[in-house]
């Protein structure tokens, strides 16, 4: 593979404070972020705009970075999620989610979406890691981290 990444052109950038999403149609990838202290409002939000955006359906992974979140979601706000999920995902789009998080109750509160999501039969696949690099080798076994990331 070369050393040189390609040419990054970002399609959609939404922003929705504190957390907010873009789509790489280059790697045909859903990067979000979140930071600081999320509501409930602000979650559903942002992922309902992803879940609409026409680029969505052209990315085949996403990456969900949530290190700098100060909050995390009640299980009955996952159970929302999920529901929302299972309710507005499109036919095609990412079938596979990394996660990666900082501290260990956020770990602990994506592995338990990462469970619910397998439980409600949602077609997506949910892995949880501390380190961004893991992360993508699991996404994208065979490429390396893009500097953008």
């Amino acid at each position: 593979m070369s050393d040189r990444l390609p040419q990054l052109s970002r399609v959609t950038v939404i922003r929705v404070m504190p957390i907010g999403f873009c789509t790489y149609r280059d790697f045909r990838l859903l990067f979000i972020r979140a930071h600081g202290v999320i509501t409930q409002t602000e979650r559903v939000e942002a992922m309902l705009a992803w879940l609409r955006d026409p680029e969505y359906q052209h990315c085949t992974d996403a990456l969900f970075d949530v290190t700098a979140a100060q909050s995390t979601p009640r299980l009955a706000e996952l159970r929302q999620i999920v529901a929302l999920l299972r309710q507005s995902m499109p036919g095609s789009g990412p079938r596979r989610l990394a996660i990666v998080t900082a501290k260990p109750i956020t770990y602990a509160v994506a592995r338990v979406f990462q469970e619910v999501i397998q439980l409600k039969d949602v077609p997506l696949q949910v892995r949880v890691f501390m380190d961004r690099e893991l992360a993508w080798a699991w996404l994208r076994p065979d490429e390396s981290l893009p500097e953008v990331m």
